[in-house]
């Protein structure tokens, strides 16, 4: 939502060892209620939106358990998965909108 995303293709390895299976997401850190204890929504709209992110949500709440910060390091996942051989990075996205329902 707020510090991009990859495109990753699968290899031969994953077939064999992960039932062709990877992540999907870089996993959280902390839970939804100390993200939304550490900052509101409405500012977390603020900063997106400083940094070019577009935002529309129906819940400040709910926009504030998904701040990027609750999450592990998306560049860190990514370089794991590709090191263990299961994925390998095709491209980068940057964020440029979100929609949270």
């Amino acid at each position: 939502m707020q510090t991009g995303s990859y495109l990753l293709a699968g290899t031969k390895k994953a077939e064999e060892e992960t039932f062709g299976s990877t992540l999907h997401g870089s996993g959280r850190t902390m839970s939804r209620t100390k993200a939304k204890q550490l900052i509101r929504g409405d500012k977390l709209q603020q900063d997106m939106e400083k940094d070019g992110i577009y935002v529309k949500t129906i819940s400040y709440s709910g926009l504030a358990e998904e701040a990027g910060f609750a999450y592990k390091d998306i560049n860190e996942v990514v370089r794991a998965v590709n090191l263990a051989g299961i994925s390998k990075p095709v491209c980068s996205f940057k964020p440029i909108g979100n929609l949270k329902g």
